[in-house]
């Protein structure tokens, strides 16, 4: 695993006078990297809190004295204390300008930015989200993954793209997010329900994926990164050029684009064959800020080619029942980077116009339009006879969901130790498709009004709010040739309560119930056909999902050694949807298929989430990470199919502190067997159908969960200076023993293993063109 999965250091510390050695209170520190600022207490003492290693930047001020700007490069909690110059200078005009801090939230959160998120350079957003405790992924195959959090996933959680709410078809289990992570400077977890702030279907948490900020004074930065893999022989580049002008320093512009591309994985054994990617993004953002006011305009194209494994598409019965038993895929290929049928083609693209103005003293209107298109085409391996389309190669069915919403919110100012926010948000959504059928035509109408306050006071803050949401979907279906226009209306309250009491500088506890519901989406009410390697059924009788949670942390934070959070959930869902198996498989014209039905339950999401590191000395730590989840089936009375596995990763590490920016990691990710699965039953079959017979449930799936695994992984980095000019080196090591192995939650573990021994180098450059 990367370097970088401790996310709980401390960065603290005294601003002095230099001459008297006495306090400077209200003194101003700023962490560059993270856009954060506060202020020195009475006694000069600062702290910043649940920062990742890496290399920060902090610069101070204080009326009357000469700016400080230090460079910190941190691997275990670190103390700075810093002594300004009086500057004797003439006070002229003073122009005081900041950025908002937002307070810490009451729900459990996990941050990755820094060292935490360069080491993951070039992996999908799924895979660099791993490194929040308590979240792994859903994936299909090697290279599609999606977040799962707290054993929730795809429209549970929500992701906020640059302040944006993603609208993507990510209902299926292959329909990753379409972001890419080359342009994130910060990843945010919020580990629960959150639907007051961010709207309904934050049951499972929410993701905020948030750029750098734009340049705020005069120059030019640039940034290129570069990423090898050994594994699929993947390359990936990526280039950020930021700006700002000294004729109009209000006016700040970033430029972003991102390549990549990677042919057939291969495990242990053998290559996958068909499972090569590739992918090319572009962003571009321009911002003008005034004191009182700003604007900003962003816009992003997202756009990918993914192979789908041609082993998990099957001609009969019989041959499905040998792929799923046989310990090699039925087809196997050589290393190839050619993408055949079957794959899909997405693209995404976003609009975003946002602003604010201040509204005299009262406080701060922030507004964020947006327009959303996201186009899908999936081209099927099996084609019947005569297939126009295959003539042509046309996809067998294309998606495209466009998205226009509106966010409106006012921030009031603090008022008796009291600060809050209340806005309305409003989006309408339209679906359409071409070829075969798998989700018909719709429009969507969604609108919600929140209200969320804070009261801080010294040790103690309370958070609390409210919302309402509104959603109809308006459906256009042909039936034996009828139209039909069937209209479902939903609505809800939701909301939150929690507090923060801080024990004493070292010790925090944090305590949030909340509530959030969840409107069943399109495909889970009327989805009936293929969707690549699987066939998925829906319900039109689904009822809206509402769910209760609460998280208990406790926090432990250390000048010296030990750092620590420790998480305690307990989440009720009622009307949960989930996937459920159908036996016998599905034959149809182009083969035999896995079959899954959306059904409901009530059901228990409970588990803890551990992270902890320790400082053994300045140069020496080791870091420990753990997630436990347990979810219950009330309607069958048994454990819920397909929920992560415990798991633990820990890793040791050396970084001598007369060498910056070199490192040593050692470490490993064990994964536990998942037992918590349905019992074996027997199920409803007609007595003499031969498929039927064929597939027996076994813990209510198509085959038992498979083994526990253990992954040997490693990193080694360095920074060299060439002429002055830094480059960053580093390697990292997954599977180093290469292990074969399956994972209980990606969709293709019916027919292959999962990747093996890969080594990946990545190469930072950073360029300054301000230096002489």
């Amino acid at each position: 695993m990367p370097a970088s999965n401790n996310c709980g250091l401390t960065l603290a510390g005294k601003i002095t006078n230099q001459h008297r050695d006495e306090p400077l209170p209200a003194a101003t520190i700023i962490l560059e990297e993270l856009n954060q600022a506060i202020q020195t207490d009475m006694a000069g003492n600062y702290h910043f809190h649940d920062l990742c290693p890496g290399v920060y930047h902090i610069k101070t001020t204080y009326v009357g004295f000469d700016p400080i700007r230090l460079e910190v490069r941190l691997a275990a909690p670190a103390i700075r204390n810093l002594k300004l110059h009086p500057n004797t200078t003439e006070l002229g005009t003073v122009q005081i300008s900041g950025n908002r801090v937002a307070p810490p939230p009451t729900q459990a959160t996990g941050i990755i930015t820094g060292e935490a998120l360069e080491s993951t350079r070039g992996e999908s957003l799924g895979r660099v989200l791993e490194q929040v405790a308590g979240v792994t992924t859903l994936n299909t195959g090697p290279s599609i993954s999606k977040p799962i959090i707290h054993g929730l996933h795809s429209n549970r959680v929500l992701l906020l793209n640059n302040g944006v709410r993603q609208e993507g078809q990510q209902w299926g289990a292959e329909h990753a997010p379409e972001i890419d992570p080359n342009i994130v400077s910060t990843l945010t977890v919020v580990k629960g329900a959150a639907g007051v702030r961010f709207g309904s279907d934050a049951i499972g948490g929410v993701v905020l994926v948030e750029p750098a900020p734009l340049r705020d004074s005069v120059g030019t930065d640039a940034t290129i990164n570069l990423v090898g893999r050994s594994n699929s022989r993947m390359g990936n580049m990526g280039a950020t050029v930021n700006h700002n002008s000294a004729k109009l320093p209000a006016l700040s512009w970033r430029l972003q684009g991102t390549l990549k591309k990677g042919g057939n994985a291969k495990t242990p054994d053998y290559y996958l064959k068909n499972t090569g990617f590739s992918e090319h993004n572009f962003s571009a953002t321009i911002g003008y800020r005034q004191g009182r006011y700003g604007l900003e305009l962003y816009y992003s194209q997202f756009n990918t080619r993914l192979g789908i494994l041609s082993a998990a598409h099957i001609g009969n019965p019989t041959d499905l029942l040998r792929a799923i038993e046989s310990p090699v895929p039925l087809e196997t290929s050589n290393f190839s980077y050619k993408i055949n049928r079957p794959y899909q083609q997405v693209n995404h693209d976003l609009l975003k116009l946002s602003g604010y103005i201040r509204t005299g003293e009262a406080g701060r209107l922030t507004w964020v339009s947006s327009f959303q298109d996201n186009k899908r085409a999936e081209y099927d391996k099996h084609l019947p006879r005569n297939n126009e389309l295959a003539a042509l190669n046309r996809p067998e069915l294309s998606l495209q969901l466009q998205t226009f919403s509106n966010e409106l919110a006012w921030e009031h100012r603090p008022y008796k130790n009291i600060t809050g926010t209340i806005g309305l948000s409003g989006m309408v959504q339209r679906n359409q498709y071409q070829g075969r059928f798998f989700i018909p035509n719709y429009y969507n109408y969604t609108s919600g009004l929140f209200w969320l306050e804070r009261w801080r006071k010294a040790k103690w803050q309370l958070e609390a709010g409210t919302r309402y949401d509104y959603r109809l979907l308006d459906v256009v279906l042909y039936e034996k040739n009828i139209r039909t226009e069937p209209q479902f209306t939903y609505h809800n309250f939701s909301g939150t309560l929690g507090g923060i009491y801080e024990l004493n500088h070292y010790v925090t506890f944090s305590l949030n119930a909340g509530t959030a519901f969840r409107a069943p989406s399109a495909n889970e009410l009327f989805s009936r056909g293929r969707h690549h390697a699987t066939i998925e059924i829906g319900d039109r009788n689904l009822k809206s999902e509402n769910a209760y949670k609460l998280v208990a942390t406790a926090t432990y934070r250390s000048e010296k050694k030990l750092n620590g959070e420790l998480s305690f959930y307990h989440s009720y869902i009622r009307n949960y949807i989930f996937l459920e198996p159908v036996f016998p498989p599905e034959l149809t014209v182009a083969g035999t298929f896995l079959a899954f039905r959306h059904t409901q339950t009530n059901a228990t999401f409970k588990g803890a989430d551990l992270s902890l590191s320790y400082g053994f000395t300045d140069a020496f730590s080791a870091q420990v990470k753990a997630s436990l989840v347990w979810a219950y089936n009330f309607k069958k009375d048994d454990y819920l199919i397909f929920t992560p596995a415990n798991r633990l990763d820990a890793h040791l590490r050396y970084e001598p502190v007369q060498a910056k920016g070199t490192f040593l990691q050692v470490g490993g990710l064990l994964v536990a067997r998942q037992n918590r699965v349905p019992a074996d039953l027997e199920p409803n079959l007609t007595p003499g159908e031969d498929a039927a017979t064929l597939f027996m449930p076994k813990n209510g799936d198509f085959i038992p969960p498979p083994p526990g695994y253990f992954l040997l992984q490693a990193s080694l980095g360095t920074t060299i200076n060439i002429k002055n000019q830094p480059v960053e080196i580093s390697f990292t090591g997954h599977n180093l023993l290469n292990q074969s192995y399956r994972e209980y939650l990606n969709r293709f573990r019916y027919f292959a293993d999962e990747m093996g021994r890969n080594v990946v180098l990545r190469v930072r450059v950073p360029l300054n063109f301000n230096s002489k």
